[in-house]
């Protein structure tokens, strides 16, 4: 399968899975949310597992390691900044964007009736364009080992998030406009996200694939650890909530080891 193939077929299935998850609420109205606080904080288990394990080591080894024998791995500055300041920046930077986004009321979570709903699927659509960035930056590396654990984190954390977005949209009495529209645009915002960057990036060097990795582990460290995290700590006993993220953390780390014991490391994309 080509680079080409393989961005159109995670844009796919990105975009599916979200769809259908938003659907649900209006076509399954028994299909009860109960379940999804341990599926979130699985989820947050896998992001945190994926940025810790495999987003920033990868960004490090783009920067530091892949270059051809002969050459020298880099100037000793990137944009006029040295190479180990510039990849901090880049991981800040993730970090801080995700961070404004709350800050200026461009939320993450469903939470109340009375939240503005153009306002909401915009910031729901504002994160998840982030998540394209990271698995669009993974694929441009080449290796399944990488991309494939990434779309796995992104989409088990970013189901119950449509769940919920379509559970807001389709509530009986909610002052939503056009919520087919604003489901869509939700929807397509991780493909579109991923499919601009892996164009991009496929045409760039390894540092700026690097740079931009850290950029995406920034994104998945602050929703794990803040974003997520702060939500449904205070719905979870803290043991049980501890389980759930571990299990998260060994399905990731478990799909890892089975994927060099199958050759997947040195497999292309």
């Amino acid at each position: 399968m080509s680079a080409w193939s393989s961005a159109l077929a995670f844009a796919l299935v990105a975009f599916l899975g979200a769809l259908g998850a938003g659907l649900a609420p209006r076509y399954l109205p028994a299909f009860k949310a109960g379940h999804w606080p341990a599926t979130t904080a699985i989820a947050a288990g896998l992001l945190l597992a994926s940025a810790m394990v495999i987003v920033i080591p990868e960004g490090f080894e783009m920067l530091f390691m892949l270059h051809p024998p002969d050459t020298v791995p880099h100037s000793d500055t990137f944009l006029t900044l040295p190479p180990a300041l510039a990849s901090g920046l880049a991981l800040l930077s993730g970090f801080l964007l995700m961070l404004g986004l709350e800050s200026w009321g461009i939320g993450h979570e469903i939470e109340k009736p009375a939240d503005p709903t153009p306002l909401l699927s915009l910031g729901l659509a504002l994160h998840a364009l982030t998540d394209g960035l990271a698995i669009g930056a993974s694929i441009a590396t080449g290796l399944m080992a990488v991309s494939i654990p990434i779309l796995t984190a992104v989409m088990v954390h970013k189901l119950p998030v449509a769940f919920g977005l379509g559970a807001f949209l389709w509530r009986k009495g909610t002052p939503a406009s056009n919520p087919w529209r604003q489901l869509l645009r939700f929807s397509l915002a991780t493909p579109a996200g991923l499919l601009i960057t892996f164009l991009f990036l496929r045409r760039l060097s390894h540092d700026w694939i690097g740079l931009l990795l850290l950029f995406s582990g920034g994104t998945f460290l602050y929703v794990a650890a803040v974003d997520v995290l702060s939500h449904i700590r205070q719905d979870q006993p803290p043991p049980v909530l501890f389980r759930r993220i571990l299990i998260g953390v060994i399905i990731l780390v478990t799909l890892l080891i089975l994927f060099h014991n199958l050759g997947f490391e040195e497999s292309h994309l």
